[in-house]
């Protein structure tokens, strides 16, 4: 069978890649580059702590396992890409590997590593989320909860919420690597102000301004 790649970068692979997603049960259309992405942002979470919930860090695992069923299946349909991309994960992969050190799912056969094994840490929720789901414990260690109590003390300090907020994006801290982070850690520093959670979305996603967002609290 000829190699599809030499029909051009993509030769179909998105779209097939997509209908078998769809197929097995993903509920929306993904390319490729999209699924990637979401695996590199899952291993590099877990290296920094995983912020995220029992629900979200699933989904992941049910991403990589649908990456482990299609990508073969479409290499072996002559999809150079597939390989291309294959390779891309595997660098995931051994980020991911770096925490995931822990036989908690035995059960599960040794090339699901990633459904066997939890991580060695995580944020504080994550953590008491797991341990109530599944009893398993594990450490309590995660940047994103580093930044939380920084935003905490901040804002006990008399360091307005907007102006934390401005500080975190203007030092870089960890939680303003991504819009997601950066919205959830807020929520989870200042649950006493979802009124103003639409504001701090929109100045997140640059449509308002740091004035606006002063200002906005200010009024509220």
């Amino acid at each position: 069978m000829a190699d599809k790649s030499s029909a051009g970068p993509s030769a179909g692979f998105d779209e097939e890649f997509s209908r078998l997603f769809l197929e097995a049960g993903w509920q929306r259309p993904i390319k490729p580059a999209e699924a990637l992405r979401r695996w590199e942002d899952f291993a590099e979470d877990c290296l920094a702590g995983f912020p995220w919930d029992v629900d979200d860090y699933n989904n992941d695992l049910t991403l990589r396992t649908r990456l482990a069923e299609i990508l073969p299946a479409l290499e072996a349909e002559g999809h150079g890409a597939a390989r291309h991309l294959l390779e891309k994960m595997e660098a995931a992969d051994s980020r991911a590997r770096e925490v995931l050190t822990c036989e908690s799912f035995p059960d599960f056969p040794e090339d699901r590593w990633w459904l066997r094994r939890t991580p060695a840490y995580a944020s504080r929720k994550f953590c008491a989320d797991f341990r109530e789901t599944y009893g398993i414990e594990m450490n309590s260690r995660s940047l994103f909860d580093d930044d939380l109590d920084e935003m905490i003390r901040l804002n006990s300090t008399c360091l307005s919420i907007p102006e934390v907020l401005i500080h975190v994006r203007d030092e870089g801290l960890y939680v303003s690597a991504r819009s997601g982070l950066l919205f959830r850690s807020f929520r989870e520093a200042f649950p006493d102000v979802r009124r103003m959670r639409k504001l701090v979305s929109g100045w997140i996603s640059g449509d308002v301004g740091d004035s606006e967002l002063r200002s906005g609290f200010i009024q509220h």
